[in-house]
């Protein structure tokens, strides 16, 4: 029951997110204002009533990955990202990084409900992705705060730097037989 609260919210701020966009300019309306895009399937689209290509793309296009193991390579490269942009002090590419991962971890769970893997396997990659989910809305909060209102990006980053490699060594796990 949890995990379907959590999921509708999360939809919920996926379709606040793509209606209204992000802006760094203005701090958060509100406690769901400027989240990391939502995970959710795909193919799920009576949850939202919406399909994906009716979506405006202009500044979240993103490449989608074809297969499961490659949005795992795809999410390892967009953390990797994020982190490169905030040990140099670009909060703006680290924000376009994490928004990009919101929709990465959006592909990957839609390709984990096709792919071929054990139930076990199943509900470890979704737990990964339900982390990193949890870590990146965290730091997204951060970079959304108005200066001097919350710790700085780096250090939220920092904080969650174990979670964040234990998720993706999680996922790495389920590739392998």
């Amino acid at each position: 029951m949890i995990h379907r609260i959590h999921r509708l919210f999360s939809v919920a701020v996926l379709a606040c997110l793509i209606t209204t966009g992000c802006s760094s300019s203005s701090p958060p309306a509100g406690p769901t204002a400027g989240k990391a895009p939502a995970a959710h399937d795909h193919a799920d689209h009576a949850d939202h009533g919406h399909d994906h290509d009716e979506h405006e793309h202009d500044e979240h296009e993103h490449d989608h990955p074809e297969s499961f193991a490659a949005g795992v390579v795809q999410l390892q490269a967009t953390v990797a990202a994020v982190r490169k942009h905030l040990a140099a002090g670009a909060a703006d590419a680290a924000d376009d990084a994490v928004h990009a991962l919101g929709h990465v971890i959006e592909d990957v769970q839609g390709l984990l409900s096709k792919e071929n893997l054990g139930a076990e396997a199943k509900a470890t990659a979704a737990k990964a992705l339900d982390e990193l989910f949890e870590c990146f809305d965290t730091l997204d909060t951060a970079l959304h705060a108005p200066e001097g209102k919350a710790k700085p990006p780096a250090e939220v980053h920092a904080s969650l730097a174990e979670r964040i490699d234990g998720a993706i060594t999680a996922l790495q796990g389920t590739l392998t037989p």
